[in-house]
């Protein structure tokens, strides 16, 4: 989708006559094969909030094991 929005945004620079202004590429690329899947909507760690905390709770019993 960002590949179309931006041959749109070439195309129309291109139309007007003004110069194509290129976004800088991300400082940070996230690859999240889940985020693609279909999510089960009742699952209780679907929320992001859930699942930070629950990360806090494996982080802390994982320093208290060592």
């Amino acid at each position: 989708m960002a590949s179309l929005a931006q041959t749109v945004r070439n195309f129309w620079f291109a139309v007007t006559g003004q110069p194509a202004r290129e976004a800088p590429p991300p400082e940070v690329i996230l690859h999240d094969p889940g985020a693609q899947r279909p999510h089960d909507l009742d699952d209780p760690f679907f929320d992001p909030a859930v699942q930070s905390r629950i990360a806090g709770v494996i982080a802390d019993n994982a320093k208290k094991q060592n």
